[in-house]
């Protein structure tokens, strides 16, 4: 079985990352391209996959977050992690709601259970950092998320074989690099919390109607 995670940006404009790891935790593909047959292509090589995708694939509300986010808020908010509300009115055009369409002519889909919202800040908490929120994002200062993005692929690299995907360390990468690993990063994360969730025990929230995000289950900590 193969475990797909994708970054995808929200707007289309910007490139959307897509990792492929196999049943040993291996990075076998992967692709960052703005270009949706170029990621389709990548996918429908793997439609025994389960995919984890970060980012809303069902809106239907107009205003506020969705209403299985508002459960996910209840649960991790205790713990600092807050969710971009996203609904039709912030979001006229939203191209993971695109994507989620393509993916379902080939036969992905939350009523076939082999594909899944994933948040991998969550993850990223739960799994790897105490349930601390770790800034690796490029909102934040420079050397800041040079700092926690080397510390998150360090991580990572202890559960996942994806060296090959960062060949410049974080010290020397440019600015423009420094988000591409970024979206890297984040699809690898996509693609463990899936392979996680198949292994283990997680949390789902929402349904086939309205969209699943899957979580691992909290693990109490000291």
């Amino acid at each position: 079985m193969y475990y797909i995670g994708i970054d995808p940006s929200w707007t289309g404009i910007n490139n959307t990352a897509i990792v492929v790891c196999n049943d040993n935790l291996k990075v076998v593909n992967h692709c960052y391209s703005k270009d949706i047959n170029e990621m389709l292509e990548v996918v429908v090589a793997y439609n025994d996959a389960i995919i984890g995708i970060d980012a809303p694939l069902i809106i239907k509300n107009q205003t506020g977050h969705r209403s299985h986010e508002i459960e996910f808020l209840r649960l991790f908010s205790p713990y600092k992690l807050g969710l971009h509300a996203v609904n039709k009115n912030r979001f006229p055009y939203f191209f993971p709601v695109e994507l989620y369409t393509e993916l379902n002519r080939l036969g992905f889909s939350f009523e076939n259970n082999n594909i899944y919202e994933v948040y991998p800040h969550a993850t990223v908490m739960v799994i790897f950092n105490n349930m601390k929120v770790l800034q690796y994002k490029s909102k934040y200062r420079l050397d800041i998320q040079r700092k926690n993005l080397m510390q998150l692929i360090n991580l990572v690299y202890n559960v996942i074989d994806c060296k090959d995907l960062f060949p410049v360390t974080i010290a020397q990468a440019k600015k423009n690099e420094l988000k591409k690993y970024e979206d890297l990063i984040d699809a690898v994360v996509c693609a463990y919390t899936v392979y996680y969730c198949k292994h283990n025990a997680c949390i789902q929230f929402g349904d086939s109607n309205c969209g699943k995000l899957i979580v691992p289950k909290i693990m109490r900590h000291k």
